[in-house]
Parts: C-alpha cells; sequence; structure tokens
C-alpha cells in the first residue's frame, strides 16, 4: 500500500474534521481542544485523498505536545500512523524541541506510543467535555524524551531488524530463488504406462532442454538401454550427459547410483568414472535401504561410503536422498568422518508405503534435523508430489518433480503429465508466491558446485 505524507494545507481543513469525527474527536474548536493550526499539520494520503492526520503546538521554545492523530480503521496496521507520529516528531526536534507530551485515553493507544517512541506515563487529567472515548473521563498524560528518542532512533530500528532475521519467519521474497530437480525417467514407468516418460538417449536429451526452458535446473538422469530396461553402462550417461551438455550447457546433470536393479559396487559406481563434458555434476546416493511396492532398494552401510568416497575422490557432489529419518543420522556420521563435506544437498522423499509419510509434520521434522550447512528439497511420491512441492516451496526448500516420481498431473488419475508440464506448474506455483525460479548460476551457488 503506498501512501504519502505531506504537509497539510487550508483546504485539508474539512477532510481533517472529518476525519477525526470517527473517533468521536470533532468538537473543535471546544475546551478540549482549540481551532486547528494548519501549519502544524500533517495528511496521509492514498490516491490524493486524506486516510491519515497528525498534528502538534509548540508549548515553549523546547517543549511542544501532539495534538490528534487519527487515520481510517480500515487503513490500521499498514504503517501509516507511525509514519505520521514519525513526521511530526522530526519537525518538533528540527524545531528545537526537548520535551514532548500528548493525552491519550485509549488503552491500545497507550500501549502504541510506549512501546514504539518510548512514552512514560507522568500523570492523569479530568477531561473537560467528552471527547474521544465516552467512557473514559481521564485523559493519561504521557511524556517522551525527543533527544534521546533520535539519538537511539536508528539504533533501535537496527536492532528490531536483526531482531527479526534471526528470530522470525522470514517472507518468502528473502528465501533463496527455488530450484526446480527433474527426475526424467526413474526406474519403472514405461511407454505402456505413459508416452511421455523418455527412454532413449535422445529422448531424454529432449526432455532435458524442455524442462530447462521452462525453469528446471538439475535434471536426475536413469539411463535405459535399447529395450527399454533400466541400465548402469556409462556410455548411455555419456551420450545423455554430453548431449544435455551440448545444448544446455549449464544444465546441472545428476546421475542415478541406484540399488534397486543392480547391487554390485562396479555397476552401481560405473558412472562415476566418466570424465570431460559428460563427468556427472552430481550423484544420486541414497542412505539407506527401504521398500518399494515394486521391490527393495538395498543401500547397505558399506555400500554407501563406497559410493561416497567414490564421489568425492571424483569431485560429484552427492544428491543425498532420503526416505526417512534414520537416514539423516547416517548422513551425520558420513559428515563426522569427512566422508561427505561442505554444503550438502538433500532430496526428501515422502509418501513410500514403507518409509516416511507425507504430511507437513514429517516434512519439518526432517529438514530440521539435516545437519548444518545443508540444503534441501522435496517430493511426495504419486498423489503426495504436488502437496510436498507446494510445501517445500513454502517453507524455503527447494523442488524435486518428475515422471519418475509421479506420472500423473491430477490426484484422480485422469490425465498423464509430461516432465514439461509439471516443471511449469511449479514455476506458476512459485511466482504466485513471489518466490523467484533460480537462474543456472544462482542453483550452482546454492548447492555448492
Amino acid at each position: 500500500m503506498k501512501f504519502t505524507i505531506e504537509e497539510a494545507s487550508l483546504k485539508d481543513y474539512r477532510d481533517i474534521i472529518d476525519l477525526m469525527k470517527v473517533w468521536n474527536m470533532h468538537h473543535i474548536p471546544s475546551l478540549e481542544m482549540d481551532e486547528l493550526d494548519m501549519l502544524c499539520f500533517f495528511v496521509a494520503k492514498i490516491d490524493g485523498k486524506i486516510v491519515g492526520a497528525s498534528g502538534y503546538k509548540l508549548l515553549t521554545p523546547t517543549t511542544a505536545k501532539t495534538t490528534l492523530l487519527g487515520i481510517y480503521p480500515e487503513f490500521q496496521g499498514s504503517g501509516i500512523g507511525k509514519a505520521l507520529q514519525d513526521k511530526r516528531l522530526k519537525k518538533m526536534y528540527d524545531l528545537g524541541i526537548k520535551i514532548v507530551t500528548t493525552h491519550a485515553d485509549y488503552p491500545s493507544t497507550i500501549v502504541w506510543y510506549k512501546k514504539h517512541f518510548g512514552y512514560r506515563e507522568i500523570g492523569k487529567l479530568k477531561k473537560l467535555i467528552s471527547f474521544s472515548l465516552d467512557e473514559v473521563d481521564y485523559w493519561t498524560t504521557l511524556e517522551m524524551d525527543l533527544v534521546s528518542y533520535f539519538k537511539n532512533k536508528e539504533k533501535n530500528i537496527q536492532r528490531i531488524r536483526n531482531y527479526i532475521q534471526e528470530n522470525d519467519p522470514k517472507p518468502l521474497s528473502i528465501y533463496s530463488p527455488l530450484i526446480i530437480n527433474v527426475c526424467l525417467t526413474g526406474m519403472i514407468p514405461t511407454k505402456k504406462s505413459t508416452k511421455y516418460v523418455p527412454i532413449s538417449v535422445d529422448e531424454i536429451i529432449e526432455d532435458a532442454v524442455k524442462v530447462y526452458d521452462v525453469g528446471a535446473r538439475i535434471v536426475h538422469i536413469h539411463a535405459r538401454d535399447e529395450n527399454g530396461k533400466p541400465t548402469p553402462n556409462g556410455k548411455y550417461y555419456e551420450k545423455i550427459i554430453s548431449g544435455i551438455k551440448r545444448e544446455r550447457s549449464d544444465m546441472i546433470c545428476c546421475v542415478t547410483t541406484s540399488g534397486r536393479d543392480w547391487s554390485d559396487f562396479e555397476s552401481r559406481s560405473e558412472v562415476l568414472h566418466l570424465k570431460g563434458n559428460a563427468k556427472p555434476d552430481m550423484a544420486s546416493l541414497t542412505l539407506g535401504s527401504l521398500n518399494f511396492i515394486s521391490g527393495a532398494s538395498v543401500n547397505t552401510i558399506d555400500m554407501v561410503e563406497q559410493l561416497a568416497m567414490m564421489m568425492k575422490e571424483k569431485e560429484i557432489k552427492p544428491e543425498l536422498e532420503i526416505f526417512d529419518f534414520g537416514m539423516i543420522n547416517l548422513a551425520k556420521y558420513l559428515q563426522r568422518h569427512e566422508i561427505i563435506s561442505g554444503k550438502n544437498y538433500f532430496n526428501i522423499l515422502l509418501g513410500n508405503l514403507n518409509t516416511a509419510p507425507a504430511n507437513i509434520e514429517t516434512l519439518s521434522n526432517m529438514y530440521n534435523s539435516l545437519p548444518q550447512n545443508s540444503i534441501w528439497s522435496a517430493t511426495g511420491l504419486g498423489k503426495f508430489q504436488l502437496p510436498m512441492n507446494t510445501a517445500s516451496i513454502v517453507s524455503g526448500g527447494h523442488v524435486r518433480v518428475g515422471i519418475e516420481d509421479s506420472i500423473y498431473y491430477d490426484y484422480e488419475q485422469t490425465k498423464l503429465a509430461s516432465n514439461e508440464e509439471l516443471v511449469k506448474r511449479i514455476v506458476r506455483i512459485s511466482n504466485e508466491l513471489q518466490r523467484p525460479i533460480a537462474t543456472s548460476s544462482q542453483a550452482r551457488d546454492i548447492i555448492g558446485l
């Protein structure tokens, strides 16, 4: 809400009187209130209309009092009242005033003066006529040291800002830009289940370009062979990554080291040996074993350590996948032994039948349990994808989205989704929430690549 504070003019008199009637302060002039001196008044305007006003009166060369202050009730809480008060206090201070008094009867107004401007009560004064709050027949007299107020004003403003920064929930506008991580293919979806899943090398490259162009910055890559079967064979990943880098050089490529279809270290780590333009930026590291409906993903501690050590040796950042709280414990264990180090990137995956449920409480508890120097993204599996994506955006996390986690666009499972559509929806939601989408350079900086 944009407003201006201006010195009042003679033509503002009737508007100020009408405003004060709202607060039963219309007996002007009267025993309680002298005729208004328009040279000692300020008005607040929105679109040229007066919505608030404040005045003051000089008593001696070093003392003064504030007179009327009012804004229309619908504009309370907008900062207009404080702006009017600040304006008249600054004017009096510039004129050499040292002590300011005021009279108030509304309890909330008395608290407001004390809280924001350091007034203190110095007495009470019986009202001469009904003025302002009818049921209170006296004024509470308040006094402030104007010199002390301005001496400490900036220090107090900074103190409040620091407290808010350290303790209060932060509006989205100061959260970091949102990183969208797209799991394009996965291990399970086939062309029979959805025509949109990219299977071949060329399809995966094409899909990666599409999601990049609408806002994604990370692609989570699963390769398939000529028969459409998941494969750990490095030659497929080499073609995929080099193809993506050729088309979109700054896209972050994250490869899988999944334990769902193969269990030996050599197969799972083959992709980590790629070099040059085919070298992955990141690699998934699932921090524990778990059961899916389609089968188990076996990740022994020994296997996790070996893969993590290989990633560290090859300077490939782990994408730490966690499905349950025990996996966070292992992350802290790996960090303690410096098997993982630096800034940690976590994917929180919720809603699998055998692991942590997809709800706000679990998501909050999990990201608050992560080790220091961590950033995180979240998704829900199946129908939980969109709710968990949205919760992550609001909570300051990042987003994992894609056909690997859900082939459908809607809860009723009536519409199949493309990866591009899923990313566009996240971008739209994030924009509506006024959280910007990360550029590639921002994403790399946030992740610590």
